[in-house]
């Protein structure tokens, strides 16, 4: 039986009578191997983009905040009942604040998103990680500053300056260094007897550090304080927006959430980084489906043409199919061999769309940049995308399950021409040679 089958395949493999076949193979080979390229390249780009989104927001947002409406106005005593829940795996527990400013110097200003952080309690690692320019440094830098009045007086004051770290795009943007002074315009309502007031408050900070977060959202609009200039910034007095939660895992927020939210009132509004990103999250899964979704259907075209060139070849080898047939090759054997045609069709077409497929991936900025020096066009705009380089995570369970999508695909166009060609009677097949 395994002779047979071999001596079948053999006559009905060898060189095709003319180019076009081959030509149309070499068609459904390339087709194969594009689909397969581009789903690689954009699954891993989308991950990628998934991966860093994720990093960057848990690193720079609390993963689980506790707010209360006006503020909290004692953050310890809170503070002390969180650590009395004793929440297994809990990296840090610090007071924040978080408003709406305007930060100028001298030769612009733009609206920023100011936060207070206590670094003595923060993670400020990821921070430090990303520091490009100075120090993370929050302390008040004094100044002492001497005027010169007449008949040789002079008169010595001492100015005190907040400390500020900001993201390298907003400091490119107002045009400071690490030194440079910029002055902090922020709105404020405070308490006055039994009414309340109203204003605008001004504070000289010095910039002590300038990072790069590589997220244009963070680096071009984030600027960081330490909590007791926020609060006389804002007029807080003791109180603070928040308490920030970190775990070591980011994935625990959404799990100890339910267990937080019932040791405190109505009053105090409780979310972790999840609720406050759900919507871009699902969105972006929702990107990555649909598109995983539209670039299958290029595997799908080819799958097509593999069909169209197997039954071009059950056309052209007609004879040979009935005299194999007489000489008592059994109909399985013929649709094996198509079925086998078509796999191997696939399976080339998969293994070079693989292999180019992980080496695009793999080297994706590179040819981004290559592409740019070549011809000015930036591929990835980071004002657009969020970050400055194109991230990219290959999962391998991604890489295995669009391979196996094409060797199915390819399998299955098989079947139909196998059918055809096996349903060919011997007599019918040499009626006419």
């Amino acid at each position: 039986m395994k002779f047979e089958w071999f001596i079948a395949w053999k006559h009905l493999t060898r060189r095709h009578s003319t180019g076009f076949i081959s030509l149309i193979s070499l068609i459904s080979v390339m087709g194969v191997g594009v689909g397969v390229m581009a789903l690689i390249v954009v699954l891993g780009v989308m991950s990628g983009f998934d991966r860093e989104l994720k990093e960057k927001i848990v690193n720079v947002q609390p993963h689980l905040r506790i707010e209360k409406v006006g503020g909290i106005d004692k953050p310890q005593e809170d503070m002390d009942k969180i650590r009395a829940l004793g929440l297994p795996h809990v990296k840090t527990l610090a007071p924040f604040i978080e408003g709406q400013a305007i930060l100028k110097s001298e030769m612009n200003a733009t609206g920023v998103v100011v936060k207070g952080i206590d670094p003595r309690h923060e993670d400020m690692k990821f921070y430090s990680n990303h520091i490009s320019s100075g120090e993370i440094n929050l302390d008040d830098l004094v100044q002492t500053v001497t005027k010169r009045h007449w008949l040789f007086f002079k008169k010595t004051k001492k100015i005190s300056y907040g400390g500020v770290l900001i993201g390298e795009g907003l400091a490119s943007m107002l045009r400071v260094r690490v030194g440079d002074s910029v002055t902090l315009i922020s709105p404020f309502q405070g308490e006055s007897g039994v009414s309340l007031t109203k204003g605008v408050e001004n504070r000289q900070f010095i910039v002590r550090g300038i990072f790069r977060l590589g997220m244009s959202e963070f680096d071009s609009g984030l600027a960081l304080i330490n909590v007791p200039q926020a609060q006389s910034v804002y007029h807080l007095g003791g109180r603070v927006t928040g308490i920030s939660i970190r775990f070591s895992n980011v994935d625990d927020a959404q799990k100890w959430k339910p267990f937080v939210a019932g040791e405190f009132s109505s009053a105090y509004i409780i979310r972790s980084w999840y609720d406050l990103n759900e919507n871009f999250f699902r969105a972006l899964k929702v990107e990555k489906s649909v598109m995983t979704i539209l670039l299958a259907l290029i595997i799908l075209v080819a799958a097509f043409n593999i069909v169209s060139t197997l039954i071009m070849v059950v056309m052209e080898k007609i004879k040979d199919i009935g005299i194999l047939r007489a000489l008592g090759a059994t109909r399985a054997s013929i649709r094996k061999i198509f079925v086998c045609e078509g796999l191997s069709v696939g399976f080339l077409g998969v293994m070079i769309g693989a292999v180019t497929g992980l080496l695009l991936a793999f080297n994706l900025n590179p040819f981004a940049d290559f592409i740019k020096r070549t011809t000015g066009l930036e591929v990835f705009p980071s004002d657009i995308y969020y970050f400055d380089r194109i991230p990219v995570e290959v999962r391998a369970p991604d890489v295995i399950l669009i391979i196996g999508f094409a060797i199915l695909a390819s399998i299955f166009a098989g079947f139909y021409p196998a059918h055809r060609a096996s349903n060919l009677e011997p007599v019918e097949a040499l009626r006419y040679e």
